[in-house]
């Protein structure tokens, strides 16, 4: 039986308007079954949460418990301690004692009447054995003690994670307090193991904002999968489905001067181009309507869709590496067959004639690294380049013309 996809172009998709992944799907459940607990990698607009969604979808239809939660708008570990209640409350597992502690959670948050939860964070230490549920922490703790003596096991599925370590990085006592935290939930994982499972994702790379402050021990428990974009064929077969389900067919032809243009097929690039396909009164797809789609969703007006990619440079890097890393796409936009190290280099000591040689290139060699990490560059035979053709002509119109 055919299944419609909708034509869904910013919400994590669910249902019949998820392109189904089977072996990607397969190696998670593979590595959760062998008591694996995960680091879901991938740059951003890969698939990544509608990926999660669907494991725990088919977790559920296993007889098994699983809950997503999303902490991008997490700020404090109160937050955060706050949202995981409010998930683990939504397996159906020991339904009194959580809602004593969502109670207590939300009366810790009415004591602060507003103001910041302060330097000291909340207290997400384990307890010792003889120790009573005397914190927040201690009494979350409790929860998986009653889990891990039960006879029911529960995925965890945290998305966004690295936002919630940025914005307490940014805080008073940041740096304490993004290890504290980290080595909480290590302790959690370690300690119970037998029936809770782990995944984590996000769309600024876990790995890089910890290598980048030293802290990979707090995870170096995890297994890392890493999640590519479709392959040719996977993006072919998505795009076909894609213009059946919603009455303008792509043939052949079409599918593949789409991926062409496209270079780097995420399915919401896919989405979106099809979407501008759409928007700009396309009655049949050909290559002057395809043509003239790409021109569409360039437009000036269109291209703040793109724009979370630049954003995402300043809440990662500080200062100086965000502009470094912003100077280093602006060079490369400019070169669709991309530059050598050395020749980026010049670009950038062009710019920094006062900074020392030595420290730019230390500088260069790291953000490259980091770049390609997070989806913004390929590297192939000593050549860097945009790994999107789509978000190098972004870059080229925004920074560039």
């Amino acid at each position: 039986m055919f299944l419609l996809m909708r034509n869904v172009t910013g919400s994590p998709v669910e249902d019949s308007d998820f392109f189904d992944r089977p072996r990607e799907l397969a190696r998670l459940q593979r590595n959760l079954s062998n008591g694996a607990n995960l680091l879901l990698t991938a740059p951003r607009r890969v698939g990544k949460t509608s990926l999660a969604l669907r494991l725990c979808e088919l977790e559920r239809h296993a007889g098994r418990c699983a809950v997503f939660l999303n902490v991008e708008g997490c700020h404090d570990e109160l937050a955060f301690g706050e949202k995981l209640v409010d998930a683990l409350s939504e397996s159906g597992l020991h339904p009194e004692p959580l809602g004593r502690l969502a109670l207590a959670f939300r009366r810790a948050r009415q004591a602060l009447r507003g103001l910041k939860v302060g330097a000291a964070g909340v207290d997400m230490e384990m307890a010792s054995s003889d120790e009573t549920d005397s914190t927040l922490g201690r009494a979350v703790e409790s929860i998986f003690r009653k889990i891990e003596g039960g006879d029911h096991s529960i995925l965890l599925a945290i998305d966004e994670m690295p936002e919630l370590l940025l914005a307490l990085a940014k805080d008073e006592q940041g740096a304490d307090r993004v290890a504290r935290l980290l080595h909480w939930l290590r302790a959690l994982r370690q300690t119970y193991r037998r029936n809770v499972r782990w995944i984590f994702l996000g769309s600024i790379g876990l790995d890089s904002f910890l290598d980048d402050r030293h802290l990979r021990k707090a995870i170096n428990d995890l297994t890392t999968i890493d999640l590519p974009a479709l392959s040719k064929d996977e993006a072919n077969e998505f795009l076909s489905r894609l213009g059946e389900s919603n009455g303008l067919p792509l043939s052949a032809e079409m599918r593949t001067l789409i991926l062409e243009r496209v270079g780097w097929p995420l399915p919401h690039h896919l989405q979106i181009v099809f979407h501008a396909l759409v928007d700009s009164g396309a009655t049949e797809a050909n290559a002057a309507t395809i043509d003239a789609a790409f021109a569409h969703l360039l437009l000036p007006g269109n291209l703040s869709q793109f724009d979370t990619w630049r954003h995402r440079l300043e809440e990662q890097f500080g200062q100086s590496d965000a502009t470094a890393a912003k100077d280093i796409l602006r060079h490369l936009c400019q070169y669709a067959d991309g530059r050598t190290r050395s020749q980026i280099l010049n670009g950038l000591m062009s710019t920094r004639q006062s900074t020392d040689p030595a420290t730019i290139e230390e500088q260069l060699a790291r953000l490259l690294l980091m770049l390609q990490r997070d989806g913004y560059l390929l590297e192939s035979g000593g050549i860097y380049a945009f790994r999107s053709f789509l978000l190098r002509e972004y870059w080229h119109r925004r920074e560039v013309r």
